[in-house]
């Protein structure tokens, strides 16, 4: 084992010291971020596009003309300028000013409006589309609430924009899928948390493999080292590196909440996962690496140099991008068929049960099938890996081919 800590050490501090690790530990939580906001700021956009405030800045707003039988208007909304509505004692005032193109239309409360809801637009020409009512909505809204104040007649129009709608049954299941009609980006940004720092080691281990193999060096490691040793020297050394990747998104997440002065609980609150769920994130990550570490130090110890993996290396990460092709389709049905298939296959399970996670609460059985399906596949993968490395496979000048993949396994 010393020899083992030994290979892990060097593996650690020669990957560590990178511009690429440094520049992907730094700027990765930037992008990301970057994402983020961008998708909440759309969202945020959509939401005031919807509110009739909005048309008060625009400048097409037109005045809005009615006659009120019903007596019911008495007030303007509140921060609604007085000059944008216009009130008429009856229809033929109101049409007069039609007529003489004051206005382009103007609404009629009935009498019993209090009783039947009806409403009538009256307009020169019948218009090309809907009309847009918003205004109107926001005056009649404001006086059939009348001790409503701005946020309040914001809730009575839209009352489920703000927040998300809880969905509980019986069972105890809860579901927290977005009803405001945004996109939830939280579940594609959780995939690609966990994702960019797989495939960054997972890439270190196949160039370092390809590098110490063209310039000789894995010979003079062989003298005195066991190919398995190596192998597991290698895969420690680079998830020590993956959980310093994670500790420097943490720091840096952080310490950008302190100099905001905000609450260190932002973090989790953010990414709506309880203690449990990110304990699952934890394991999840573990076996997502030990999956496709192993299978890249597999094609590293077949392929003679870094041009030979590269269409392979596609193949085997694929299964873990399918979910991030998907995720429009997991993220807005987190329990529907495709989601749960892919959160059960352990190649795409670590990507695919995160997002679901993140977007909806998973049942428990599927949670725990999943886990013992990439735990035991990660465990069968170390042990099939670990076949490869021999010498005469390491030393190989051999491309790599799927026949000779499986002469090798049969050999070992």
């Amino acid at each position: 084992m010393r020899k083992v800590w030994l290979v892990a050490g060097r593996e650690f501090w020669q990957r560590v010291r990178t511009r690429g690790f440094i520049l992907s530990a730094l700027l990765t939580p930037v992008l990301l971020l970057f994402v983020w906001g961008t998708g909440v700021l759309s969202e945020q956009g959509e939401a005031d596009a919807e509110s009739p405030a909005a048309e008060l800045e625009s400048e097409t707003a037109t005045v809005v003309a009615y006659v009120d039988e019903a007596g019911l208007i008495e007030r303007m909304p509140p921060g609604v300028p007085e000059n944008l509505f216009r009130s008429f004692a009856d229809e033929a005032a109101a049409e007069a000013a039609l007529a003489a193109e004051e206005i382009e239309a103007f609404y009629v409360l009935p009498a019993d409006y209090r009783e039947t809801g009806n409403v009538r637009r009256v307009s020169a020409d019948l218009p090309a589309g809907p009309p847009e009512t918003g205004l109107f909505d926001w005056l009649l809204q404001a006086n059939l609430v009348p001790e409503a104040g701005p946020s309040e007649l914001a809730r009575v129009q839209n009352p489920l924009q703000s927040s998300g709608l809880g969905v509980s049954s019986v069972r105890g299941e809860v579901s927290t899928e977005e009803t405001n009609g945004g996109f939830n980006m939280m579940p594609f940004l959780v995939a690609m948390l966990v994702m960019i720092p797989l495939f960054t080691s997972g890439g270190y281990l196949l160039y370092s493999l390809t590098e110490e193999k063209s310039n000789r060096v894995m010979e003079t490691l062989l003298v005195s080292l066991r190919p398995r040793a190596l192998l597991l020297g290698k895969l420690l050394g680079l998830g020590a590196l993956t959980l310093v990747q994670y500790l420097i998104w943490i720091v840096l997440g952080a310490g950008a909440l302190l100099l905001l002065g905000e609450d260190l609980s932002v973090l989790t609150e953010a990414v709506n996962l309880t203690p449990v769920e990110l304990l699952l994130v934890f394991l999840y990550a573990l076996g997502g690496y030990a999956l496709y570490a192993t299978l890249m130090a597999g094609l590293g110890a077949l392929s003679p140099d870094m041009e030979a993996t590269r269409s392979w290396t596609f193949i085997i990460t694929l299964p873990m991008l399918i979910p991030i092709y998907a995720w429009v389709m997991l993220a807005s049905s987190p329990n529907g068929a495709l989601a749960v298939a892919l959160s059960l296959i352990p190649f795409s399970a670590p990507i695919a049960m995160l997002m679901r996670m993140a977007s909806t609460t998973v049942p428990t059985w599927q949670v725990v099938a999943s886990l013992l399906l990439v735990g035991a596949t990660a465990a069968f993968m170390v042990w099939l890996m670990s076949r490869l490395f021999r010498v005469q496979t390491l030393l190989s000048g051999e491309s790599f081919s799927p026949r000779r993949f499986w002469r090798v396994l049969r050999a070992g």
